[in-house]
């Protein structure tokens, strides 16, 4: 590592709810990448740089997202930090985390690697180098801080080495993690804020009118982290299993679009899956009718 001639070795401390707000986050937008912002502090230990990711700034209501790559919305991004620093001076931009689970690229891609070279050599970069978490699968089965696999890589200015940290490196802490108290928005995007509120509280209404009636195991719950609203439940097979199901409310391009996520998953409903679907309702039929439609020719299939 020659780019901080003191470093010796790398230590990575992160807050469990800072981890939290990246897992919460991967939860929402799990059919496309996403990520964020890492910042928080840093110092020099007997030749081993600690990174300390205190906080997360999220990829802003302007965010673009697909499959295969996501745009952070900056200027947000930068409104936030200027509020946290504010609040804090010695906080600083550590680095971005973003997910490649939905893809299954278990690395940083190239794109990656140039975005960050360029970003920890440009001369408007605070720091000598520039921390990259990235998500790289789901782990089925479990909860909480251990339900998703992450890898931690630090880049330094004038080096073109990518460095990743061992996992035996890196600790999650309780510290507390950091936010604004008051994060200012520009008014077009608190109105646009709330004719969004008011679109998703409509059409939550009508979705639970119909589910209540025709899927009441099907339970409307929020999560308190990530604020991410969702129904979740089993439902009942034509061949007398259940399979439980998952569907989550997130916003597309700036629309609201609903994706189904059923376990124990399967071919049959894997395409489904990856379908953005106008509300609930519609998500949970074409689901249901989907797999039902696969038991049925199983069961044909079995006895011709």
């Amino acid at each position: 590592m020659n780019a901080m001639r003191d470093v010796r070795s790398v230590r990575i401390e992160i807050a469990g709810g800072a981890l939290q707000s990246v897992f919460d986050e991967c939860d929402r937008y799990d059919s496309n990448e996403t990520g964020g912002r890492m910042v928080g502090h840093f110092a020099l230990v007997r030749n081993t740089l600690v990174v300390r990711a205190r906080g997360v700034i999220e990829p802003g209501p302007k965010a673009r997202r697909t499959r295969t790559s996501f745009f952070q919305d900056g200027d947000y991004q930068t409104e936030v930090f200027r509020r946290i620093e504010a609040e804090d001076p010695t906080i600083e931009h550590l680095g971005n985390w973003h997910t490649h689970h939905v893809n299954g690229y278990p690395n940083l891609s190239g794109g990656d690697v140039a975005t960050y070279r360029r970003i920890v050599n440009h001369d408007l970069h605070n720091l000598d180098f520039f921390y990259a978490l990235l998500v790289t699968s789901r782990r089925e089965g479990r909860a909480d801080l251990d339900r998703y696999t992450v890898r931690h890589y630090l880049l330094f200015r004038g080096d073109e080495e990518v460095y990743e940290v061992d996992a035996r490196n890196v600790r999650i802490t309780d510290e507390a993690t950091i936010w604004p108290r008051d994060v200012a928005v520009t008014e077009d995007r608190l109105q646009s804020d709330v004719g969004q509120r008011r679109l998703a509280v409509a059409v939550r209404a009508h979705d639970q009118r119909i589910l209540e009636v025709i899927y009441p195991s099907l339970k409307p719950r929020l999560s308190a982290r990530s604020e991410t609203f969702f129904w979740k439940g089993p439902i009942a097979l034509v061949d007398g299993t259940e399979a439980e199901l998952r569907v989550v409310e997130v916003e597309d391009e700036e629309k609201l679009a609903y994706y189904p996520r059923v376990n124990p998953a399967s071919a049959e409903s894997g395409s489904l899956c990856e379908v953005p679907f106008r509300s609930a309702s519609e998500a949970v039929r074409a689901l249901e009718s989907g797999l039902n439609r696969a038991i049925y020719k199983s069961a044909v299939g079995s006895e011709s």
